[in-house]
C-alpha cells in the first residue's frame, strides 16, 4: 500500500520553532550540564519530534512506548493521537488506525495527517466511499492540491464510478488548465470511449467525441484519423476531408492523412483537387509510390474533365460583376459544395459590399459556419437572427436547435440550473416535437438539481400528454420514492399493471420488487421493522411468488415477534418452492419459535438433511430443531425419545457442546450417572455459573460411583442435664443398576454400657414409576432389638412421589411397636417437600406421628439446606429407632434444621440439628416438659 507524504500541521511546525529558539538560548547551558543530566520530554512538542524520530529510524516499537507513555499526559491530543493512528497503520492493523485517526480529528478537526492517514487506511480496507469523504475534507482546505483530487478520481475508479471519475478529471482539467499529465489522461478517456461508441455503432457520438479529441488534444495526428474514418462511417465524406485538411495543416508531413485525403478526394472526382495536391506533396520528397498514384489519377482525370462545368463562366462574371445575384448564387453553392469554406465566406464578404446585409446573407453566413462547425458563430448568428425575425420558422427552429445544444452540454457539465432557463425557452418556442423534449429535459433538470417539486409539476403535465406511457409512470414513482412518500410511490407504480402489455407484466413485477427493496432497505435502516412489514405484504400481494417478498416477510415476522405471521409466510414460501432448503430451515424456525409439535417438522428436516448433508445452513437448522424438539420430549418424559433426537443432531455437529450437555441431562434423568456425567462436562459454564456446575458434576460422580462409606454421628444431650448421649454409625452401600445394597452398623455407649446393632438394606427400582425398599435389624442392647420396614414408592403426576409402608418393631424394654406410614413427596425446581404420617400400634395402644420436610437445593441434590418438624403422641420413628427416650401417650414435637455439601468429586458432608419438646410424665394435667438437643454429623465417601 503507497500513502501520500505526510507532512505534519502548521501547529505543529510552530511549536516546532518554538523549542529550536529555546535550544539555540540555552546552547551553552546545555553543553556544560549535558554530561551529567539526563535528557527528558517535559514538553509535548517534544514527545511528537521524538516519536516521529523513533518511527523515521524503523524503530516503531520504540515511538509506540513513547507514544502510550505521552497519551497518559495528554489524554485528548490530536497529533499523539495520529501519531498511535500512524502507528498501527504500518502494522496494518488498520480498525485499531482508524480509531485512532478518527479520535484525533474529533479532538482537532483541521489536523491534515490524520485525514490523510485515514484515506489510506478506508483505500486498503476497500471502504472508497469513506475515503472519498476524507478526500473532500482536505480539498476543503487545500482545494488546489493536486495529488488529492488525482486520489479522488482513483478512488472512483477503484469504486466502479468511471463516470463520476471522467467528469472529476474534466473538472480539474480547468482548475489546472496547464497540467500535460491531466490533458493526457482525459485524451486517453476519450479516445477509449470514442473507440468503443464506433465499435458499437455509435457513429455521431464517437465523431462529437473524436472532434473534442482533435480541438484538446491536436498535437495527436490518430485523432484526426478517426475522425476521418468516423466520417466515413457516417457518409459525411465533406466533413471527412475537411479534417484531413485539418490534420493536414497540423502534420503536414503525415503519410496517412495524405492518403486519407487522397481517398476522399478521389470518391467525390475532385480531380482538381487531388492532382495538385499529389503534386505539392512529391515536391516534399514523399516516396516513390505518390508518383505511381499521380499518374494513376491523371488518367483518371482525364476521363472525367470530358463533361464541362459552368463555374468557371460563373466566376468569370462574378469577377466582374460582383452584385450579380444569379452569379453569385451559383458560384457560392459550388464553393459550398466544394467545401471550400473560407472562398465562400470571402464571395459573401464581397456580395455583401455591393448588395449590402440581408436576411438571406445572414442565413448564408449561418450556413457557412454550420458546415465549419464553428459553434461559438452559429450560436450568435442564430440568436441575432431569431431577435431580428422572431418570426420566422426557419430561424426560430435554428434558435431552438442552438439552444438545445447549449442545454445539453449544461446538462453534461451538471449545471442543473443554469440549463432550466434554456428548457424553458426551448418550450416556450420549440415545435410539438421540440416541446415534448423541453418538457422532459426540464424535468430531468429539475430532478438532477433535487427540486422534486417542480420536477412532479413537469412530469405530471407531460403525463397528462401522455397516459399510457408507462415510463412517465416510472418517473413519477421514482420522484415520489425520492420524497420517501412511499405509499404515493408503490400506488404510481402499480398503474402501471393497469396499462402495460400482459407480456410484460413480468418485467414490471421485477421493477416494482426494486422499488420494494429500496423501500425496505431505507426502514431497516431507521429499525421500522412493522412498517416494513406491512410494504412487504403489499409486495406479497402484487408478486406471491417472489423469494426475496417471502423471506423478508418471514424475517420482519420474526423480527416483530409475530410468530403467527412468521409461520404463515414460512408455509406459503414452503408451498411456492417446496424444494428451497432456506424455506425449509425458516419454517423450522417458526415451528421452533411457536412450540408446537416439531415431531412432523423435525423428520422433514432430517429427510433433507440426509439428501443435503452438507448444506451449512440445513445443519444450523436441523440441530436449531432438535435441541428444541428434545427439549419438547424431555419435559414430556420422553427420555429415550429425546435421547435419538439428540444423537441425530450431534451426528451433524460433533463439536457442539450445547447438544452434547442436554444428552447428558436425559442420562441423568433416566439415571446413567456415569454417562450424564461425560456427557454434560463437555458444558463450558460461565463464570458465575463455573462454581454451581463444578458442584453439579460432583453430585454425578457421586451417583455414577458403585460403592459408598458412610459415617454418621449423633450427640444429644437434654436441656436440664449436661450428660452427652451419642449414637455412631458406619455404612457401606453397593450400588447397582436397579439395586441398592445397605450394610450398617450403630453403635451406642451409655452410662449403663454400650449397644450395638446390625441391620441390611436393600432398594429396587423396578420400573420409571415405581421401586421399593425393605431393611431389617438386630440389636443387644439400646436399640430395639429387632427393627424391620417395608416400604413402596409411586411416581404419580409427573412431580409427585406417594410412599405407603409398614414396620415392626421389638423394643429392648420388650414393648412391640408396630406402624403404618403414609407419605407424599413433591418436587418442585429447587425444593423438594415431604410429609409423612405414621401410624403406631404399641400393645393395643394407637399412636400417632405426623412429619414434614422440606430441602432447597442450591448446587445439586447433596448441596441443600434442610428443615424438618413433627407432632404427634409419639416420638417421631428415627428417635424410636435410637432409643434416646420413650414418651408416648403424650405431646412430642420437633423441629430441626441443617445443611449438606459436597466437598469434593467422592466425599460429601452434612450437619443437622434437632430440638426435641416433651411430656415426660404421665399427667396430663400437670404435664412436665423436657427438651432433648440433637447434633447429627454425616460424612460419606464415594469410590
Amino acid at each position: 500500500m503507497e500513502f501520500d507524504i505526510i507532512v505534519l500541521s502548521k501547529n505543529f511546525n510552530l511549536k516546532k520553532s518554538l523549542i529550536l529558539f529555546f535550544l539555540c538560548c540555552n546552547v551553552f547551558f546545555i553543553n556544560e550540564t549535558a554530561a551529567q543530566t539526563k535528557v527528558e520530554f517535559n514538553d509535548k512538542s517534544s514527545l511528537v519530534k521524538s516519536i516521529n524520530d523513533k518511527y523515521q529510524s524503523g524503530n516503531w516499537e520504540g515511538g509506540k512506548v513513547i507514544n502510550d507513555e505521552a497519551l497518559t499526559k495528554y489524554p485528548k491530543d490530536s497529533d499523539l493521537r495520529m501519531l498511535l493512528g500512524k502507528y498501527y497503520v504500518n502494522g496494518k492493523n488498520y480498525d485499531k488506525a482508524r480509531f485512532e485517526l478518527n479520535k484525533a480529528i474529533e479532538y482537532n478537526n483541521a489536523n491534515v495527517d490524520a485525514k490523510q492517514l485515514l484515506v489510506g487506511v478506508e483505500t486498503e480496507t476497500k471502504r472508497y466511499s469513506s475515503a472519498i469523504c476524507y478526500v473532500n475534507e482536505l480539498l476543503e482546505v487545500n482545494p488546489y492540491w493536486k495529488g488529492l483530487w488525482r486520489k479522488k478520481i482513483d478512488l472512483y475508479r477503484l469504486q466502479g464510478n468511471n463516470i463520476e471519475a471522467n467528469r472529476l478529471l474534466k473538472r480539474i482539467s480547468q482548475i489546472f488548465p496547464n497540467d500535460k499529465k491531466i490533458e493526457k489522461d482525459i485524451a486517453y478517456e476519450t479516445s477509449q470511449n470514442a473507440l468503443k461508441k464506433s465499435k458499437e455503432g455509435k457513429i455521431d457520438e464517437a465523431i462529437k467525441l473524436n472532434s473534442e479529441l482533435v480541438n484538446d488534444d491536436a498535437g495527436n495526428s490518430e485523432n484526426y484519423v478517426s475522425l476521418i474514418d468516423n466520417y466515413i462511417k457516417a457518409g459525411d465524406y465533406n466533413q471527412a476531408l475537411v479534417t484531413a485538411n485539418r490534420g493536414l495543416n497540423k502534420f503536414p508531413g503525415s503519410g496517412l492523412i495524405v492518403q486519407k485525403k487522397i481517398s476522399l478526394l478521389e470518391q467525390q472526382k475532385k480531380y482538381d483537387e487531388l492532382l495538385p495536391f499529389i503534386q505539392s506533396q512529391i515536391k516534399k520528397g514523399n516516396n516513390q509510390s505518390l508518383r505511381k498514384q499521380y499518374s494513376y489519377f491523371l488518367l483518371e482525370a482525364a476521363r472525367y474533365s470530358k463533361e464541362k462545368d459552368p463555374a468557371t463562366l460563373y466566376g468569370k462574371i462574378l469577377d466582374s460583376s460582383p452584385g450579380n445575384n444569379e452569379a453569385f448564387n451559383y458560384v457560392f453553392n459550388q464553393t459550398m459544395g466544394a467545401q471550400q469554406y473560407d472562398q465562400a465566406l470571402y464571395l459573401l464578404n464581397k456580395y455583401r459590399k455591393v448588395r449590402g446585409n440581408s436576411k438571406n446573407s445572414s442565413l448564408n453566413e449561418l450556413r457557412i459556419y454550420r458546415r465549419m462547425d464553428d459553434e461559438v458563430m452559429v450560436a450568435k448568428l442564430s440568436k441575432q437572427l431569431f431577435a431580428q425575425y422572431p418570426n420566422d420558422e426557419d430561424i426560430k427552429e435554428q434558435y431552438v436547435s442552438v439552444i438545445l445544444q447549449e442545454a445539453k452540454t449544461k446538462m453534461d457539465r451538471g449545471t442543473y440550473l443554469e440549463a432550466i432557463p434554456l428548457w424553458k425557452e426551448i418550450i416556450a418556442n420549440g415545435k410539438e416535437d421540440m416541446y415534448s423534449v423541453g418538457q422532459m429535459g426540464l424535468f430531468n433538470a429539475y430532478y438532477n438539481s433535487d427540486q422534486f417539486i417542480d420536477a412532479l409539476n413537469v412530469l405530471n403535465e407531460i403525463i397528462s400528454n401522455d397516459p399510457r406511457n408507462v415510463s412517465l409512470f416510472l418517473k413519477r414513482s421514482d420522484l415520489y420514492f425520492k420524497q420517501k412518500r412511499y405509499d404515493i410511490a408503490l400506488e404510481s407504480y402499480e398503474k402501471i399493471f393497469a396499462i402495460a402489455e400482459s407480456s410484460k407484466k413480468n418485467y414490471y413485477l421485477t421493477g416494482y420488487g426494486d422499488l420494494m427493496g429500496k423501500i425496505i432497505k431505507d426502514l431497516i435502516g431507521q429499525y421500522k421493522y412493522p412498517e416494513a412489514l406491512v410494504y412487504v405484504e403489499k409486495w406479497i400481494a402484487q408478486d406471491p411468488e417472489n423469494k426475496d417478498a417471502l423471506m423478508y416477510a418471514i424475517n420482519f415476522s420474526s423480527k416483530t415477534n409475530d410468530l403467527t405471521s412468521m409461520e404463515k409466510f414460512a408455509k406459503l414460501a414452503n408451498q411456492v418452492y417446496p424444494n428451497d432448503v432456506v424455506f425449509k430451515v425458516k419454517l423450522a424456525e417458526a415451528m421452533q419459535k411457536t412450540n408446537q409439535d416439531f415431531s412432523p417438522y423435525w423428520l422433514s428436516l432430517k429427510q433433507e438433511i440426509e439428501i443435503n448433508p452438507y448444506n451449512d445452513e440445513l445443519s444450523k437448522a436441523f440441530v436449531g430443531v432438535s435441541t428444541t424438539y428434545g427439549e419438547q420430549l424431555v419435559k414430556n418424559r420422553k427420555l429415550d425419545e429425546a435421547l435419538v433426537v439428540y444423537n441425530e443432531a450431534i451426528i451433524h455437529d460433533q463439536k457442539n457442546k450445547e447438544l452434547k450437555y442436554l444428552k447428558g441431562v436425559v442420562f441423568e434423568k433416566i439415571k446413567q450417572n456415569d454417562s450424564a456425567y461425560y456427557y454434560q462436562s463437555f458444558y463450558e459454564p460461565s463464570l458465575l455459573e463455573v462454581k454451581d456446575f463444578k458442584q453439579h458434576l460432583y453430585t454425578l460422580s457421586q451417583k455414577s460411583s458403585k460403592n459408598e462409606i458412610g459415617i454418621y454421628h449423633l450427640r444429644a444431650r437434654y436441656g436440664d442435664d449436661y450428660r452427652i448421649t451419642s449414637v455412631s454409625t458406619i455404612e457401606y452401600t453397593r450400588k447397582g443398576i436397579n439395586n441398592i445394597y445397605v450394610g450398617r452398623i450403630n453403635y451406642a455407649g451409655r452410662d449403663t454400657g454400650r449397644g450395638l446393632q446390625a441391620q441390611a438394606e436393600w432398594s429396587r427400582v423396578f420400573s420409571d414409576d415405581f421401586s421399593g425398599k425393605v431393611d431389617f435389624a438386630v440389636s443387644d442392647r439400646f436399640f430395639p432389638k429387632i427393627n424391620a420396614n417395608l416400604s413402596i414408592y409411586k411416581n404419580i403426576f409427573k412431580s409427585y412421589q406417594l410412599e405407603a409402608g409398614i414396620g415392626y418393631r421389638k423394643l429392648y424394654t420388650s414393648e412391640k411397636l408396630s406402624n403404618f406410614v403414609l407419605g407424599v413427596t413433591k418436587e418442585l425446581e429447587n425444593f423438594r417437600l415431604n410429609a409423612r404420617y405414621n401410624q403406631f400400634l404399641l400393645d393395643g395402644k394407637l399412636l400417632y406421628n405426623l412429619s414434614a420436610q422440606g430441602r432447597y437445593f442450591m448446587e445439586g441434590p447433596k448441596n441443600y439446606l434442610f428443615v424438618t418438624g413433627s407432632i404427634g403422641s409419639s416420638p417421631d420413628v428415627e428417635l424410636i429407632d435410637n432409643q434416646f427416650y420413650n414418651s408416648f401417650s403424650a405431646v412430642n414435637t420437633m423441629v430441626g434444621t441443617g445443611f449438606g455439601h459436597i466437598i469434593s468429586k467422592n466425599v460429601s458432608a452434612g450437619i443437622l440439628g434437632t430440638w426435641y419438646n416433651f411430656n415426660s410424665g404421665t399427667n396430663l394435667v400437670n404435664p412436665k416438659f423436657r427438651n432433648l438437643y440433637n447434633l447429627y454429623f454425616q460424612l460419606n465417601v464415594s469410590f
